[in-house]
C-alpha cells in the first residue's frame, strides 16, 4: 500500500526522511515548494491533494498536513484506505475562535513579509511548544532549521492565510462518518493534542490513539522510530509494542 506523507507548517518532504518508510511519497504543500498557482483556501488545497492521491493509499499527515489529510477523509470518502494523523486538530468550533486565530496568524504573516525568513524562524523556534526538542541531537535541530530557512517567506505567509487553523473548516461533525481505520498520534508532553486525539477517537467508529512517551508536538522528529512503527509495523514485536502504547 502506498504511503502518502503530508508535512507540517515550515516543513517539507524531507521532514519525513528520519522515518525511512518503504513505498512512501511526500508531496509538498501550498507555500512549501508546491508549484503555483496555489489554491486560495483550505478546501482548494484539500481538493488539490485529493486529486493527486492514489486510490486506496495510506494517508499520513503531521500537524498542518494532518489537518489537510483530515479534510480529505471528510470530503472524499472511499479515496483513502487508512490514515495516520499526528498532532491533528479537527478545527475550531466557532467563527469567533477562528477569527481570533486568524488575527494571531496575521502577526506571523506580518513578521514573514516585513522582516524575512531568518527573523521569522528565530521567533517561531522560540515558542514554548518546541521546548521538548532542546534535548535532540544538534544535527537534527540544525537540519530542521535549515529546512525552515529554505522556504520563501511569502510562500509561508500564503500557507498561513489558506491553511492556518483559523482558515480551516470545523470537521468535527464529519468525524462519525469517517469509517476507515484512523490512527491518531500525539506526544505525551503535548497535552493539548493528546487530549484532542482522545476526544476525536471517541467520535470516530474506527479510530485508535497512540501517545508517544517523552515526546512533544513533533513525534516525527523527536521519536521517528516510534512513528515509523505506527505507520508500518515490521514485525509481531512491533505490533505488540504498539498495542501497549495504544488506548483511548
Amino acid at each position: 500500500m502506498t504511503v502518502v506523507l503530508l508535512h507540517g507548517f515550515t516543513g517539507g518532504p524531507a521532514s519525513f526522511a528520519p522515518l525511512a518508510l518503504a513505498d512512501a511519497v511526500a508531496p509538498p504543500l501550498l507555500g512549501h515548494g508546491a508549484p503555483p498557482p496555489w489554491p486560495e483556501d483550505f478546501a482548494g488545497e484539500v481538493a488539490r491533494i485529493a486529486a493527486a492521491l492514489p486510490r486506496g493509499c495510506h494517508l499520513v499527515g503531521y500537524s498542518m498536513g494532518a489537518r489537510v489529510a483530515l479534510g480529505v477523509l471528510a470530503t472524499h470518502p472511499g479515496l483513502v484506505a487508512r490514515a495516520t494523523l499526528i498532532g491533528v486538530r479537527p478545527g475550531l468550533p466557532s467563527e469567533r475562535e477562528r477569527a481570533a486565530r486568524r488575527a494571531r496568524d496575521a502577526r506571523w504573516i506580518d513578521l514573514l513579509e516585513r522582516d524575512g525568513i531568518d527573523a521569522f524562524v528565530a521567533a517561531w523556534e522560540a515558542q514554548p511548544m518546541w521546548a521538548s526538542q532542546r534535548g535532540l541531537p544538534a544535527a537534527a535541530r540544525a537540519a530542521q532549521r535549515a529546512l525552515r530557512r529554505s522556504h520563501d517567506p511569502h510562500g509561508l505567509a500564503a500557507a498561513l492565510r489558506a491553511l492556518g487553523l483559523g482558515a480551516m473548516p470545523d470537521y468535527t461533525p464529519f468525524l462519525p462518518a469517517i469509517d476507515v481505520p484512523v490512527h491518531l498520534v500525539a506526544g505525551e508532553l503535548d497535552a493539548t493534542f493528546a487530549r484532542i486525539a482522545r476526544a476525536m477517537a471517541r467520535r470516530m467508529p474506527n479510530a485508535r490513539v497512540t501517545i508517544v512517551p517523552n515526546c512533544g508536538h513533533n513525534p516525527v522528529l523527536e521519536a521517528p522510530a516510534a512513528v515509523a512503527t505506527v505507520i508500518q509495523p515490521r514485525s509481531s514485536d512491533d505490533r505488540d509494542q504498539l498495542e501497549s502504547r495504544t488506548g483511548i
